[in-house]
C-alpha cells in the first residue's frame, strides 16, 4: 500500500521550519505517547498536542486539541521543554529535541520521526548515549535494529549534490549529469543525483527539459532547482494530485493547487479529504504491483548477466574434448581428471566423470559445449528484452509515484489481478507435479515429492511419454510428454534432463548423468517405498544443472 502523504526532503525541511516556529520553547510531556493505531502524540501546553499519524492510510502531522487527543489531561506532567526542531539536509527525518532538567540522565532526549516511503516510524532517543528509549514500530530494517535499548542509527544519508558549492561549479555538474540523457530519462537521474528533488517535483523542475533537447531548457531547469535548493520555501499549498491532496511548500507547474494558511493547515485539509477506512487504494495497489514487476525484471537480468559472464565456456569445453580425444590412452579408468599436453606446448587439466570411459567423456564434453554455445547465442537477445522490461516497469513506477497512472499499466496489472482473484475463487486440486515447457513447446512435468513422483509416473502420463531421472541420486521423476516415434528432439530432451538434474541431490554438481527411457519401461517393485522404481533399460545424457533455465521454462 502506498502512503497518502508523500514526504520528500523539501516538504520535511519546510515542516521543520514551521514546527520550530510553533513549538520552540513550549512545555511538553517528556515521554511521547505511542499508540497501537500507529500514531505518536507529544502533549504540549495550552491544551494542545503534536500528533504524527503514521498509519499508511493517514500520514499527516497536526497540532490537535482536547477534542482529538485523548491523552490530554490537566494533570499531565509537562516538565520538558522543546528546545529545537530540525531536519538534516536533504533527508526525510524530523527531530524534536526535548530538555528536562534532571528528570532523566543528561536531561535531553530527541523525538525522531522517520518519514521514508513505506517505513514511517517514531522513536524516542537518549541524546547522551544514543540509545532508543521507546519506539512506535519495533523492528529490524535495512541493517538497523529499531528496538528499545539498541543504539540508534539513522537511515543512510542520500549523499546527493547539495547547493554548497559555487553556482558555476554546480551548473557544470548539472549539465554533465543531464545533458547527454534523452529527455524522458532526465527526471529519474535528477532525483538520483540532486538534493531536494523527488518524484513529486521533478517534472515541474525540469519543465521543457523533460521533453526536449537543448542546453537553454536545461539551464532554465537548473535555475529552478537552485532557487528551490538554496532558498528556504515557506509557502503552504495543497496540490491536487491523482493520489489525493498533497501538502507542499511550493506550487508546481502543471499541477492544480489551492493556497493554505500553513503546512499544518494543509495537513488538516488532507486529513479531511482522506478516504474512509477500508476504501480501496487503487493507485497504491498499482504501485505495489508495478514495483513487484520491476523487482522481478531486475532478478531476471541478474541471472542472465551471470550466465553471460560464462561466455566462452563452450569453446573451452570443446577444446578439452579435442585434447581428450587426441590422448584417449592418457586417461586412467575411474580418474576424475587428467593433465594433458595442449596444442600450445603447455598443459591443461581436463575434468572427467569417473563412471565413463575416455571416449564417453569426450562425447560428454562436446555435448555440454553444444548446450553452452546455444545458450551463449541466445543470452544477448533475452537480456536485451529483459532490460527493456526493466526500463518499462521503472518508468511505470516513476509515473505512479508522481501520481500518474499510465493506461498500459492499468490494463496490464488489473488484468493480472483479476486473473488471480478468479483463480482464488475457483481453487483447483493440487497437481502432483510442477509444469514446464521446453523451447520446442513440449510439456515437461516434474514431481514435487516422493509420493507425487509415484502419482506422476503411474497416473499422470502415458506409456509413450519420455521418463527421466538423475542417475544414482535421489530426485524428482520427470516426464517429457512425447508421442512421436523414436527419440524426442535433442534440445527438448536436454532441457528436460536439465530439470531432472536441477531437482535432484546432484544439483550442485558440475555435470549430472540423467537416465531416460519410455515410461512403459518403468516399473514399481512390490513393497518399494514412495518414489522408488526400477527401469528395464535406459539411455543416458549428461547435463549441467541450470537454475536460470529452470526459471525460463516455467509454465505455471
Amino acid at each position: 500500500m502506498s502512503n497518502l502523504i508523500r514526504y520528500d526532503p523539501l516538504l520535511v525541511r519546510a515542516l521543520s521550519g514551521e514546527l520550530r516556529a510553533a513549538l520552540q520553547g513550549r512545555q511538553a510531556l517528556p515521554q511521547p505517547v505511542f499508540d497501537a493505531d500507529l500514531s505518536c502524540t507529544l502533549p504540549l501546553d495550552r491544551g494542545q498536542a503534536l500528533r504524527f499519524d503514521l498509519h499508511p492510510q493517514r500520514g499527516w502531522i497536526r497540532l490537535v486539541g482536547d477534542d482529538e487527543a485523548a491523552t490530554l489531561r490537566e494533570d499531565l506532567d509537562l516538565s520538558a521543554r522543546v528546545v529545537r526542531v530540525s531536519a538534516p539536509a536533504d533527508e526525510r527525518l524530523l527531530r524534536v529535541d526535548l530538555h528536562e532538567g534532571g528528570r532523566f540522565r543528561g536531561g535531553r532526549r530527541s523525538l525522531v520521526v522517520e518519514l521514508h516511503t513505506n517505513q514511517w516510524n517514531a522513536l524516542l532517543v537518549d541524546s547522551e548515549d544514543r540509545r532508543i528509549v521507546s519506539v512506535l514500530r519495533a523492528r529490524d530494517a535495512g541493517g538497523r535494529t529499531l528496538r528499545p535499548g539498541a543504539v540508534y542509527r539513522p537511515p543512510e544519508p542520500a549523499k546527493r549534490t547539495l547547493p554548497d558549492r559555487p553556482r558555476a561549479e554546480l551548473l557544470g555538474a548539472w549539465m554533465s549529469r543531464l545533458s547527454h540523457l534523452p529527455p524522458a530519462e532526465r527526471a529519474r537521474e535528477l532525483v538520483r543525483r540532486f538534493a531536494y528533488t523527488s518524484p513529486v517535483n521533478a517534472a515541474s523542475l525540469l519543465g521543457p527539459a523533460a521533453t526536449r533537447e537543448g542546453e537553454d531548457a536545461l539551464a532554465a531547469a537548473f535555475d529552478r532547482w537552485w532557487e528551490l535548493a538554496d532558498g528556504d520555501p515557506d509557502g503552504a499549498f495543497v496540490l491536487h494530485t491523482p493520489q489525493g491532496p498533497q501538502p507542499y511548500p511550493i506550487p508546481l507547474d502543471g499541477v492544480s493547487y489551492q493556497p493554505a494558511d500553513s503546512l499544518l493547515g494543509a495537513m488538516e485539509t488532507a486529513a479531511g479529504a482522506a478516504p474512509a477506512e477500508g476504501e480501496e487504494d487503487v493507485a497504491g495497489a498499482l504501485l505495489a504491483r508495478a514495483r513487484k514487476r520491476l523487482a522481478g525484471a531486475e532478478r531476471r537480468i541478474g541471472s542472465l548477466r551471470a550466465e553471460l559472464a560464462g561466455v566462452g565456456e563452450a569453446e573451452r569445453l570443446r577444446a578439452h574434448g579435442d585434447l581428450l580425444l587426441a590422448h584417449l590412452d592418457w586417461a586412467e579408468p575411474g580418474a576424475s581428471s587428467v593433465v594433458l599436453p595442449d596444442f600450445d606446448g603447455g598443459e591443461t587439466e581436463v575434468s572427467l566423470d569417473p563412471a565413463l570411459k575416455p571416449h564417453e567423456n569426450a562425447e560428454r564434453l562436446y555435448a555440454e559445449a553444444r548446450r553452452r554455445a546455444r545458450a551463449e547465442a541466445r543470452i544477448p537477445e533475452v537480456l536485451e528484452q529483459a532490460e527493456r522490461d526493466r526500463e518499462r516497469w521503472a518508468g511505470a513506477v516513476d509515473a505512479l509515484e508522481r501520481g500518474e497512472v499510465p493506461e498500459w499499466v492499468t490494463g496490464a496489472l488489473l488484468r493480472s489481478e483479476q486473473k488471480e482473484k478468479k483463480s482464488r475463487a475457483q481453487p483447483v486440486e493440487r497437481l502432483p507435479y510442477r509444469l514446464y515447457r521446453t523451447s520446442g513447446g513440449l510439456e515437461v512435468r516434474v514431481g514435487r515429492t516422493s509420493k507425487d513422483n509415484d502419482r506422476l509416473t503411474f497416473g499422470n502420463c502415458l506409456p509413450s511419454d519420455v521418463w527421466l531421472h538423475a542417475r544414482s541420486v535421489p530426485g524428482s521423476h520427470v516426464v517429457l510428454r512425447w508421442a512421436g516415434e523414436g527419440a524426442p528432439p535433442a534440445r527438448d530432451l536436454e532441457e528436460a534432463a536439465t530439470l531432472a538434474a536441477w531437482y535432484s541431490k546432484a544439483r550442485t554438481s558440475g555435470t549430472v548423468a540423467v537416465d531416460w527411457t519410455r515410461r512403459k519401461y518403468v516399473r514399481k517393485p512390490r513393497g518399494a517405498p514412495p518414489g522408488r522404481v526400477s527401469i528395464l533399460h535406459a539411455k543416458t545424457v549428461f547435463v549441467a544443472p541450470d537454475g536460470a533455465l529452470e526459471e525460463r521454462l516455467r509454465a505455471e
